[in-house]
């Protein structure tokens, strides 16, 4: 494991914990757990870091069962691709969990070109754009959490010293970035962009906005996640972002 990966890793333990009320050891890692948002996945899972070797699908997914009793999802994450956790991913898929592969991108070179007209603003001014998404993400699947989703970015700001970047077109919020430094290490995350105003600049715009926000407050080391097959990860590189290391995230949802 490189200096970086350790550091990009020893960032997300600690950024797990502050936004944790409690955790839970399991045979297979951590759970971090938030007792006033148990409907939110990414605040209630199972970060896997033990070998999985000769370990198999259905003894994770029943770790996972006792770890996130009382839920109705099931998340597994961090999971670090390899060999056996390629081998385990189809016994997961089976069982009714949905895979994702996750780069993390480490921002190493200066963009193509700059991006402009972002700004920041509060978490209270960013409170209606992700009902919004929110609502009408998956087809509407999120809509009853909607009000929930969007709470916990006070949560953020609280917890993780979280700040927001938006985009705007004639005034309305089109595209979103958030940043959270901790020390010299900063993430940016949960980067949006509105369908219809997509390949215009709004999330270059954000994300260049969180990341040089981040280098001026002295972050020497500035990362975000993308997924592997999906198409921001090619505009993250045209910004300067470079492959660090991949991971695998599993997800069951209640239905």
């Amino acid at each position: 494991m490189t200096d970086l990966e350790e550091r990009v890793i020893a960032f997300e333990r600690t950024l797990a914990e502050r936004l944790s009320t409690r955790t839970l050891p399991t045979a297979f890692g951590t759970a971090y757990l938030h007792d006033d948002f148990p409907r939110r996945f990414d605040s209630n899972y199972v970060w896997v870091d033990a070998p999985l070797l000769g370990v198999s699908a259905e003894a994770l997914a029943a770790e996972a069962d006792r770890a996130l009793e009382g839920l109705g999802h099931r998340e597994l994450s961090y999971v670090a691709d390899g060999r056996e956790a390629r081998r385990l991913v189809p016994g997961l898929v089976a069982l009714g969990y949905r895979a994702e592969r996750l780069l993390t991108m480490v921002r190493v070179r200066e963009p193509d070109r700059p991006g402009e007209g972002a700004e920041e603003v509060g978490a209270d001014a960013i409170g209606p754009f992700l009902v919004r998404v929110n609502s009408e993400a998956d087809g509407g699947a999120h809509a009853s959490g909607a009000e929930m989703l969007s709470a916990f970015r006070h949560v953020l700001a609280e917890r993780a010293s979280a700040r927001f970047f938006v985009a705007r077109s004639e005034g309305e919020i089109v595209a979103i970035a958030e940043l959270y430094p901790l020390a010299d290490v900063a993430q940016v995350e949960a980067v949006y962009t509105l369908e219809g105003y997509r390949g215009r600049g709004f999330g270059r715009a954000v994300v260049l906005a969180a990341s040089n926000a981040a280098r001026d407050a002295g972050a020497d080391l500035v990362f975000l996640n993308a997924d592997d097959e999906d198409w921001p990860k090619e505009l993250y590189g045209k910004l300067g972002f470079d492959e660090l290391r991949r991971f695998w995230s599993l997800v069951r949802s209640p239905d």
